[in-house]
């Protein structure tokens, strides 16, 4: 019962981790040019395109001489469809080159709105095994499951069980990234977020401040960008979590005098 209890309270954090995480480029990061909605709905794998074999004439012809020649039957090469026509292909494509988490996010908002995310979550797992050392793949895999967690969330669609699984296969995901680079940005950072969710644990809290206060130290050498302030928000939740008020306000404070716009961290300073 309380190994339940226990899984549940992680599911709803996850749930909640999902949620706020996704709609973070809502308001903190840049919004890119939104995809129009003309691109045709189908299916994951293009139908394979119809070839029509010419019927041969079984009458039998006039007989000219004794040995007329016989005219070979043609043959015809099989034809495999273009997969660069695919439109779940070249989503997933536009997931894997994405250049911000705002066109990302864009990207999964269509998948999810034309019913396409789960055909996106088949093509990654797929690209995942025949591409096993490339950790983008298993990272993007674990946010596109995590947007159809968020979709069964908002619709009342989701059974709880079924929620509850999405979610460890999404945790696994990740793990699975890290696995092939244990320094991968995005993957450190989406797991460190559901993690500040959990309840308490010694060992994985110890690991999860490590982890979100090291991701800080790496973004001094990166390009800034709106959504660094994500990590201080959630470092700083994670310091209040474990009893550590005052370096919870240090840590909100910091990622203010960065950040001066983000409303997260506004309402944390205030007090809200």
């Amino acid at each position: 019962m309380k190994k339940s209890v226990i899984i549940f309270i992680a599911l709803c954090g996850i749930i909640v981790c999902a949620i706020v995480y996704l709609n973070k480029t809502k308001t903190s990061a840049p919004v890119a040019s939104p995809m129009t909605n003309s691109a045709p709905e189908q299916n994951a794998s293009a139908a394979p395109e119809k070839i029509s074999v010419p019927k041969t004439d079984t009458s039998p012809a006039p007989v000219e001489s004794a040995s007329a020649p016989v005219a070979a039957a043609p043959v015809i090469a099989n034809v495999k469809p273009d997969d660069s026509t695919n439109p779940i292909r070249k989503l997933v494509d536009g997931l894997l080159s994405a250049k911000s988490a705002a066109e990302k996010h864009n990207l999964f908002q269509q998948l999810v709105k034309s019913g396409q995310i789960d055909a996106a979550i088949a093509e990654l797992q797929q690209r995942a095994a025949a591409n096993p050392n490339d950790p983008e793949i298993p990272t993007t895999l674990g946010e596109a499951m995590l947007n159809k967690l968020r979709d069964l969330h908002d619709t009342g669609k989701g059974d709880v069980n079924d929620m509850g699984i999405l979610a460890m296969q999404a945790d696994q995901s990740f793990n699975n990234a890290l696995k092939i680079d244990p320094a991968n940005y995005e993957a450190q950072l989406v797991k460190s977020i559901s993690q500040t969710f959990w309840p308490a644990d010694p060992t994985r809290d110890a690991q999860t401040v490590q982890t979100l206060a090291g991701l800080i130290d790496r973004q001094e050498t990166m390009t800034p960008q709106p959504d660094f302030a994500q990590t201080y928000l959630y470092l700083g939740n994670e310091y209040q979590k474990i009893g550590q008020p005052d370096k919870a306000q240090a840590t909100w404070e910091l990622g203010l005098q960065k950040f001066p716009n983000d409303s997260a961290l506004q309402k944390k300073i205030s007090g809200q």
